[in-house]
């Protein structure tokens, strides 16, 4: 039987991961075909050609040239489907929280479409290759899925289980961990889990949040929300920021979200989230990013790896955030060959102080002398020249109107 996937965006009861922005393949989880599209079918394998749109918004190839992400990604969610022939030998045995396993197996398919757009190996006849080609994936599977059986079960998303992955896969020597999802709840477990990785040496890459109707579109997600994670938005298509989505101060970079070609369970390649961008997947390409950096310098601190990723992201002023997209749009190239010399502006450096502001240098100012006598005639004519000119303003501004107001009419 075809069917499209089953849109997973819900609002979770106090329990689980509470207004939620855990928009995984969406209700537009969909295949192009040189009729239109097809729908997305579990089990029957079906292949997209085009490289995901994405790899041109940020550069990816270019990347490529100094790093393949070779470091371990736990991705903490769904489980990953191992059987996908993107994924079978990115994957390594990881932990399942819900039930017996290994977190290989994924009936709900959003962490299989996070573990592909960072890890997915080539397959003939399909143009899917994760950011960080040669990553390897942890699954820590944390919920099944998010139907009414599950959620009743106890098997739905739960923020105590979700810190319980994140420590665990620090424990196990990840590098990147990737929680595609998100909670207004700040609780001491999923804080403590966050600190916890940072000491281990792992970057948490973690959801902004996408907008719900039972909220304002600005609050603070978590674990995003904590300063060691780094907290990703979405940008559509077009590059610009997305009103499905959390805006705010806690929003610290932004990665393409929209239209995203990656792994389907264990049929394939899909299209996801067609219809508006979705942070779920923004924060995949983002750990994708941060696999490269971090595999690149493998020196340096967590810290360091999301330093070079904010400092380098593109955006129109270099020392200035704004709410819609952090410090900008990633910037993978950059990221990886980023000196950090402590002169640049911009977002908090961990290891130089900020740069001082420059400060234009005082000079003398010219004593003024006395102006020369006032011609009465030359008074008299530039107030009559003003006036003339005021005149012709209004006129010229009346006639604008006008036009304008036909011109609005004639389109309408």
């Amino acid at each position: 039987m075809t069917r499209a996937f089953p849109a997973l965006a819900a609002v979770l009861t106090a329990t689980a991961l509470s207004a939620a922005a855990l928009q995984a393949p969406a209700r537009s989880a969909m295949l192009p075909a040189a009729e239109g599209t097809r729908e997305c079918t579990p089990g029957l394998a079906q292949y997209v050609a085009q490289p995901p749109d994405a790899f041109a918004q940020m550069g990816i190839e270019a990347a490529w040239e100094f790093s393949d992400g070779e470091v371990v990604v736990a991705v903490v969610d769904s489980g990953v489907a191992a059987s996908n022939a993107h994924l079978g030998s990115a994957v390594l045995p990881g932990l399942d929280l819900v039930e017996r396993g290994d977190g290989r197996t994924d009936v709900f398919g959003h962490g299989t479409a996070i573990a592909g757009q960072i890890a997915a190996r080539p397959v003939s006849g399909s143009g899917l290759v994760g950011v960080a080609p040669k990553s390897k994936i942890l699954p820590v599977r944390t919920y099944v899925d998010m139907q009414d059986q599950s959620m009743k079960a106890g098997k739905g998303p739960d923020p105590r289980r979700t810190a319980e992955g994140i420590k665990w896969a620090a424990e196990q020597g990840a590098k990147v961990i990737v929680v595609a999802q998100s909670t207004t709840q700040d609780t001491p477990a999923l804080r403590d889990a966050v600190r916890l990785a940072t000491a281990h040496g792992a970057l948490v890459v973690a959801s902004a949040g996408n907008a719900s109707e039972n909220d304002d579109g600005a609050s603070i997600r978590f674990p995003a929300g904590y300063p060691e994670a780094l907290s990703v938005t979405a940008v559509g298509r077009d590059g610009l920021p997305s009103q499905a989505v959390v805006h705010g101060l806690h929003v610290e970079v932004a990665a393409p979200g929209q239209a995203v070609l990656t792994t389907f369970l264990d049929s394939g390649d899909c299209v996801l989230a067609g219809e508006q961008a979705s942070t779920s997947y923004a924060t995949g390409y983002a750990a994708g990013v941060a696999a490269l950096v971090a595999a690149a310098h493998p020196q340096e601190a967590p810290a360091d790896w999301e330093y070079r990723m904010l400092a380098t992201a593109l955006r129109s002023s270099r020392s200035q955030r704004e709410k819609n997209l952090g410090w900008g749009l990633l910037a993978p190239r950059e990221a990886i060959n980023f000196v950090n010399d402590g002169r640049l502006q911009g977002p908090h450096n961990p290891r130089f102080p900020a740069p001082a502001k420059q400060v234009a240098p005082l000079l003398p100012q010219p004593v003024p002398q006395d102006p020369p006598p006032v011609d009465p005639f030359l008074v008299v004519a530039g107030m009559a020249g003003c006036s003339a000119a005021l005149t012709l303003a209004g006129v010229l501004a009346s006639r604008l109107i006008r036009c304008g107001r036909t011109r609005s009419a004639q389109d309408g």
